[in-house]
Order: structure tokens, then C-alpha cells, then sequence
């Protein structure tokens, strides 16, 4: 697996152009995830719209989940005027804004997550999971001697 895709989504650090609503979560009292990785980069298998799996960096320094392009045309998203600002390691830029209307991660659910589409992502991964997820569980955690992400 090449790493420059990871190494360049890792950079990848969104600010909230827009004052976003919290999304709805749902999950029996949590749960923990296997993770995959070298303890520097963390791999996470999730499912979108309850329709679309894939493998997405988990990235606790981004601000929204991050879908590579293909990702979302597999999940017919329509095209959208909204856009957030992103930061990256090669400046400022603008990238369209959506909304999920699922993420499953495990057994845990949230609902109306926003998420960006980049291009920074490409294959072996399908997208970035990031804060616009994490941030719907009261906490979050990850056991890098257990490889598993904790989520209450």
C-alpha cells in the first residue's frame, strides 16, 4: 500500500465555513472497533447511507469526514453549492459540502454526519473519518496496544 494518500489526507484539517448542526448518534451504549494500522496511521472499515463499505483513515485532527470522489458518485450524492474551507499542508482551499445521511462504524451509528469531498483521498482509501463523526459520542479513544477505537 502506497502511503503518500494517507499521508496527504492526514494534512487534510477542515475549518467550518458555516455553523454546522450537531448530528443525531445512536448506539447501544458503544462499542469497540478492530483497527488496522502501524500505530501511526489508523484504518477503520465503515459503511455510508447504509449502502456503501469501505476503508477510511481515522483522523482525529480533521474537522469533517473527507469522501474521495469515487466514493461519492458510488453514493449518487448530488452536487452541491455548499463548500467548506479546508486547510492543507498546500494552503487554503474550497471543496463541496455534504451530508450523510448514516455512518456506521461497528455498531455505532450517527445520522446526518457533514463530510467534504476532496481529492487528497484516492484508492486504497475511500474516504477520512473524522471529527463531524467522532464528535457525536461523548467520548473516543483509541488503544493502540489492543488496536481498537473505543466509542461511548
Amino acid at each position: 500500500m502506497r502511503h503518500r494518500p494517507i499521508a496527504v489526507a492526514v494534512l487534510l484539517v477542515a475549518l467550518v465555513s458555516t455553523t454546522l448542526a450537531r448530528a443525531e448518534w445512536t448506539a447501544a451504549g458503544g462499542s469497540e472497533v478492530p483497527l488496522d494500522g502501524n500505530g501511526h496511521s489508523w484504518l477503520v472499515h465503515a459503511t455510508l447511507n447504509g449502502r456503501v463499505t469501505g476503508l477510511f483513515l481515522l483522523d482525529t485532527g480533521a474537522s469533517y469526514c473527507v469522501l474521495a470522489p469515487t466514493t461519492a458518485r458510488r453514493l449518487g450524492l448530488p452536487a452541491t453549492s455548499e463548500r467548506a474551507e479546508l486547510r492543507t499542508a498546500n494552503g487554503v482551499v474550497h471543496a463541496p459540502l455534504v451530508r450523510l445521511r448514516t455512518v456506521d462504524v461497528g455498531k455505532n451509528r450517527a445520522k446526518d454526519v457533514a463530510a467534504v469531498v476532496h481529492t487528497a483521498v484516492s484508492a486504497p482509501l475511500d474516504g477520512v473519518i473524522g471529527l463531524s463523526y467522532l464528535n457525536n459520542f461523548s467520548t473516543y479513544s483509541i488503544d493502540s496496544r489492543r488496536r481498537t477505537l473505543r466509542l461511548r
